[in-house]
């Protein structure tokens, strides 16, 4: 039998190894249960193969020594599941089906904090605008904000949109576990429209509250957007989907829509 798909649901977390997960029950050396939560190795099925280890991009898997289980004296450790790429090389290629990976968001500190913060910044800045007027009483870039910010929105929804449609996730997984890519909507216009829209939602917070701490909040996160975050996804998606990313690259800019715009009408 493969790994559950819904052993988060099923087994009880007894407790971590190294930060990482275990999903029992656990009864050495017969019953190891499984390692891992967006990344889960089921230790019982796994046969130590190590194909795992030999295929991740990311060198994400580790040896840990089993001694007396009946199908292997050794396991992958998902040591480092927080650099997973969500390639999907390690699940699908598994002889046993013993791992199961899944979407997992932000992996770090910062990607959460910050993850969190946006939509506040998203919120607060419009409210202040509406409830104690623009800051410089700027009526022109007060309205101007609006615009942006509906613009935004649909950017920002992408993934909501278009991923349930077209992006053939496969069965009990997440709308952003993608099988192949999508290039309808919003993402043929740019190849990473939720980061455009972040991107657009601050610069409306900024133009209709016009308040000094909206620019300062926001300077940073449209720094960490158009560097990190953007770059990051692109070394996940080109891993992930190989040559047929790439050619998307060729075909539609990274967040310049314009541009964007202006080839897809030369397009049709």
């Amino acid at each position: 039998m493969p790994i559950d798909p819904d052993f988060q649901k099923r087994r009880e977390k007894i407790g971590k190894e190294k930060g990482i997960a275990v999903w029992g029950p656990v009864d050495p050396p017969e019953r190891l249960g499984v390692r891992g939560t967006n990344v889960a190795v089921d230790w019982d099925i796994c046969t130590g193969c190590g194909i795992c280890l030999e295929i991740c991009p990311v060198q994400m898997y580790e040896w840990r020594e089993t001694p007396g289980h009946p199908t292997s004296d050794r396991k992958p450790f998902p040591a480092k599941a927080a650099k997973c790429m969500s390639c999907y090389r390690c699940e699908k290629q598994c002889p046993a089906k013993a791992i199961r990976v899944t979407f997992g968001g932000p992996q770090s500190v910062l990607d959460l904090v910050t993850g969190l913060m946006m939509p506040v910044q998203f919120i607060a800045g419009p409210i202040y605008g509406v409830v104690f007027g623009p800051y410089f009483s700027s009526m022109f870039s007060f309205y101007v904000g609006w615009v942006v910010l509906v613009l935004g929105f649909p950017f920002l929804l992408s993934p909501l949109i278009y991923f349930s449609k077209s992006g053939k996730p496969a069965k009990n997984k997440s709308l952003m576990d993608t099988t192949v890519v999508v290039d309808s909507g919003t993402y043929s216009i740019v190849r990473h429209p939720q980061f455009l829209g972040g991107v657009l939602l601050m610069i409306a917070s900024i133009l209709i509250s016009q308040h000094w701490l909206a620019a300062i909040v926001s300077a940073p996160f449209i720094v960490l957007i158009c560097t990190k975050w953007v770059r990051e996804a692109e070394e996940h998606l080109i891993l992930k989907f190989g040559d047929d990313y790439k050619r998307y690259m060729e075909r539609v800019p990274r967040m310049n829509f314009l541009l964007g715009i202006i080839r897809l009408l030369r397009k049709k």
